[in-house]
């Protein structure tokens, strides 16, 4: 169990090789958007670190519990949305958001079938993390 940690721990902190240009779509956002949309992607590192560690201890109902914290259902909560933010992203952007809240819920599902059902999961929520990284760049509107 903590080679199956450790390497899926290993993966979230291999970064690709540095490319000579940052060829990632800009997305313009005013300070305020910029704010929230970041502390939004942070929470969504510490809810993985709490899943990391809950696996890690094998409590699945606390996994659950982090995974559904930021599920579809959160999602939808009124004033969780980012002062406009996401109507200001391009359409790709805020599919790979719903997939990554939809990811959430998978997780918390995967929890019923214990710890390798959950690191499975787990990798294909960060799959859509990295992908998303990857692919934009929020910056502030000038």
């Amino acid at each position: 169990m903590k080679r199956i940690l450790s390497a899926v721990l290993a993966a979230m902190l291999w970064t690709s090789p540095v490319m000579a240009e940052d060829d990632r779509q800009v997305i313009e956002l005013t300070k305020e958007q910029r704010d929230v949309m970041l502390s939004q992607m942070r929470g969504f590192l510490e809810v993985v670190q709490d899943i990391v560690l809950a696996t890690a201890e094998g409590d699945m109902e606390a996994v659950k519990e982090a995974a559904r914290a930021n599920g579809m259902g959160h999602h939808r909560q009124p004033g969780q949305r980012g002062m406009g933010a996401g109507r200001a992203a391009p359409m790709e952007f805020r599919q790979m958001g719903r997939a990554t809240h939809m990811a959430f819920d998978e997780l918390a599902q995967a929890a019923e079938f214990g710890p390798q059902m959950v690191l499975e999961e787990l990798g294909v929520l960060m799959s859509n993390c990295t992908g998303c990284h990857a692919t934009f760049k929020l910056v502030e509107k000038p």
